[in-house]
């Protein structure tokens, strides 16, 4: 019987360590024949076309339909190539630094843009449109018509916005007359020579700069906070929470996948996703771009308008120098922080996906990816920004003592693991959950070592952001960022959209760098607290630490 007994448990042993395994290859199958057959993101349909919803900014019990729809053109899209649309060279200035004669220009330039009548392309109106229909899924995919387009939540985010911007420029400096005229930036990250303010330039009521709907206790002189779930108006703690914030988005986020996001292809669909086939947002997107939308938007309206929401966000003239800023941080993180060049993603259906834009003359124009990837090719630069060094040199200070583990189990913190063994955990206000640490250090073939939320699920009907802090399980919602527990704040934009409105993704934060500097790298768990900040219930499938 002894025997048996102890045939059964080696038995049981051995099926136990064969799970993972199982479980890894089964995972593995998936992810091949998600991504195995997959295509890159080719232009939709024009005329296939679904009205997009929105909340009445006068009544916000009423629901509004919007047509997001797109001018069809009478001839066929052009094929954009260098050759066809050369560029001079010029330089984008930050906006708190232009003159007041630029400031006239500026302004002049989007007087002429809202003069046009609203069907044409170029006009104010459709320019606003775009971005409403190709982010609030008013088109499906070429190749999948069954799933809705949608280019945030992943790698397309960064070059879909960069083209944006780009034929944005070319429509205000042929309306003007000036192919040297440039677009300015809102340098929100600068937290020493006066850019971490709203513009003064988009403030005036009655000018063409101006957006009636912003949040009016953020007009100058309130400083810019990052995140919404900055805490404390002394500004020092602002300023140090949103060095932070910059460290975290940009400084850390060492590869594609971190600061760009990963993979989204033809049949990602980021409604109706799972665990392995959820994208993954960058965390330039979900952390401090989204944190200036939120910070931006009129809080009396209930999506936040303009700038809060997809779908009402370009109406705002602030918005494409809020842009115009993320994209020369794409610069920055690629060729000039510590560690020498990082590298965009190289893998096809990436390079090869395509958009539709208006240009100048509003004629369509179909671009790809890889001719956006170098903004010297198109003519475009910014110039060096001396307060980028103290986000780049953030040193967060370390609030806790030694690994906080046996503390966080010895008042009932429970283990977590990878999906699919935790079922779906919801996390109310807030969670904390012992998780599995990979060995260090790591191998000299890995980029990183992530904590990987999965499966995070929430329904965007209004703004919530999530928190996550390592080695402090008393973190909450009052709990200062500026420190080396921070992992970063990942936020979501509302969607008026009802029968869009539910995300799944999976949510990436580098944790390297703050085990390193808590001195926790030799552990074998760590404790992860995750802050929920809104309404909204969201639940995840699993938490993991892992080296890419």
């Amino acid at each position: 019987m002894a025997t048996s007994i102890s045939w059964a448990r080696g038995s049981l042993l051995q099926a136990e360590q064969l799970i993972p395994c199982v479980s890894f290859l089964f995972t593995l199958l998936l992810f091949t024949v998600s991504t195995g057959s997959a295509s890159p993101i080719g232009v939709p349909d024009l005329q296939q076309c679904e009205p997009a919803m929105d909340v009445s900014p006068t009544n916000q019990t009423m629901m509004l339909t919007l047509n997001c729809c797109l001018p069809i053109p009478a001839h066929k899209p052009r094929v954009f190539s260098f050759h066809k649309y050369k560029s001079k060279p010029r330089v984008r200035q930050a906006a708190h630094t232009v003159s007041d004669a630029y400031i006239a220009k500026y302004t002049r330039a989007y007087e002429l843009m809202k003069a046009l009548p609203d069907d044409d392309p170029r006009s104010f109106h459709t320019q606003a449109k775009i971005h409403c229909a190709f982010c609030n899924f008013a088109y499906r995919q070429a190749g999948n018509t069954s799933v809705p387009l949608q280019v945030h939540f992943s790698w397309l985010f960064l070059p879909w916005h960069r083209w944006y911007l780009y034929w944005h420029e070319r429509i205000l400096q042929s309306l003007l007359g000036d192919p040297t005229f440039t677009l300015v930036f809102w340098n929100w990250d600068d937290q020493r020579d006066g850019g971490n303010v709203m513009p003064a330039m988009f403030v005036p009521n009655g000018t063409a700069l101006y957006d009636r709907n912003r949040n009016q206790n953020n007009l100058p002189p309130a400083l810019v906070k990052l995140s919404p779930t900055t805490t404390g108006n002394d500004s020092v703690e602002i300023v140090n929470q949103n060095l932070n914030d910059m460290y975290r988005d940009v400084v850390t986020a060492t590869t594609a996948e971190l600061f760009m996001g990963d993979a989204y292809r033809t049949g990602t669909d980021i409604t109706n996703s799972t665990v392995i086939t959820a994208p993954l947002e960058g965390l330039i997107e979900g952390g401090v771009h989204n944190g200036i939308h939120y910070w931006t938007g009129d809080p009396n309206l209930t999506l936040m308008q303009d700038m809060g929401t997809f779908t009402t966000a370009s109406r705002d003239p602030i918005f494409y120098a809020h842009h115009s800023n993320v994209d020369r941080l794409w610069d920055k993180w690629k060729y000039d922080l510590p560690g020498g060049p990082r590298a965009d993603h190289n893998d096809s259906d990436f390079l090869d996906a395509e958009f539709y834009f208006y240009d100048e003359k509003a004629r369509l124009v179909k671009v790809t990816v890889r001719d956006a990837l170098d903004n010297s090719k198109l003519g475009i630069s910014y110039p060096s920004v001396a307060a980028d060094e103290l986000w780049v040199n953030y040193d967060p200070p370390v609030m806790s003592n030694g690994s906080a583990v046996e503390a966080a189990r010895a008042v009932g913190v429970a283990t977590m693991g990878a999906a699919p063994q935790n079922g779906t955990i919801f996390l109310g206000s807030g969670r904390s959950a012992i998780v599995k640490a990979p060995s260090f250090p790591p191998s000299t073939t890995t980029k990183a070592t992530v904590l990987v939320i999965q499966g995070l699920q929430v329904t965007r009907r209004s703004f919530v952001s999530l928190t996550a802090f390592v080695n402090l399980p008393s973190a909450n919602a009052l709990t200062d960022t500026s420190t080396a527990e921070y992992l970063g704040t990942f936020n979501i934009i509302p969607t008026a959209s009802i029968k869009y409105s539910h995300l799944t993704t999976n949510v990436m934060f580098e944790i390297s760098n703050n085990m390193q500097r808590i001195g926790i790298t030799h552990e074998h768990e760590v404790v992860i607290t995750m802050v929920v900040t809104g309404v909204e219930p969201v639940s995840i499938q699993g938490l993991l630490i892992e080296n890419v």
